[in-house]
This record gives structure tokens, C-alpha cells and sequence, in this order.
């Protein structure tokens, strides 16, 4: 009799441990969809702030490279107005050379031809010696 009473005893103790288990079970998953339930919004909050970071930093991406096409397109404005001033100022210089040795061979024709003779023949010395 006594055995049969903590057998009894027994299995009433295993069904309540076995039921509190399953309550435990219960709650623990209830408990987990509570916390997951509270955490979506963060988590939709922190990708939408993901992404509103993604088109901030893409719009600066992109003023950066508008901000340096513009500066390449100065700086070849400025590259070019330079070039065409110093251009021109060789033409000028060009010019008033040749009003200088125009007068001077007027004026003096036969150093004029000294000269020009002289030229030639030490291009024609540094020629040959490249040849040889």
C-alpha cells in the first residue's frame, strides 16, 4: 500500500513538474514574442535611419563630384585664358622682333649679311656633326 501511494504521489509530482514545465514553456515563448514585438519598431526605426544615412552620404557623393567638375572646367577656363594672353604676347614680341632686325638690315645691310651667313654655316657645323 505504501508503494502504491508513492507511486501515485510520484506521478502526481511528474504531472505538476510536467505542467509547470509546459507553463514555463509557455511563457517563455510568450515572453519572446512580447520582446520581438517591441524590438520591431526600433528595428524599423534603425533602417529607415540606415537608409536616410545612404542618401545623405549619396547626395554628398554627389555635390562633391559636381563641385569638382566645376573646379576642373575652371581651372581649364583659367589654363586657357593664360595660354591665349601669353600666346599673344609671343606674337607681340614676335612682331616687334621683326620691325627690329627689318630696320636694322635697312640701315645696315652688309653686317646684316655677315651675320645671317654666320648663322648658317653654324647650323651647317652642328648638322654635320649630328650626322657623324
Amino acid at each position: 500500500m505504501d508503494q502504491q501511494r508513492d507511486e501515485v504521489v510520484l506521478s502526481d509530482s511528474a504531472a505538476k513538474m510536467e505542467g509547470a514545465a509546459g507553463d514555463l514553456a509557455a511563457q517563455t515563448q510568450e515572453l519572446a514574442r512580447a520582446k520581438l514585438e517591441e524590438v520591431k519598431p526600433v528595428l524599423r526605426n534603425l533602417q529607415a535611419s540606415a537608409g536616410d544615412a545612404i542618401n545623405n552620404v549619396t547626395d554628398l557623393a554627389r555635390k562633391a563630384s559636381n563641385v569638382g567638375v566645376q573646379a576642373a572646367a575652371q581651372a581649364g577656363d583659367a589654363i586657357q585664358s593664360a595660354a591665349r594672353e601669353i600666346g599673344s604676347q609671343a606674337y607681340q614680341q614676335a612682331t616687334r622682333a621683326q620691325g627690329y632686325v627689318s630696320q636694322f638690315v635697312t640701315e645696315q645691310p652688309l653686317a646684316a649679311l655677315l651675320i645671317a651667313g654666320a648663322i648658317g654655316y653654324g647650323l651647317a657645323l652642328l648638322m654635320v656633326r649630328r650626322s657623324s
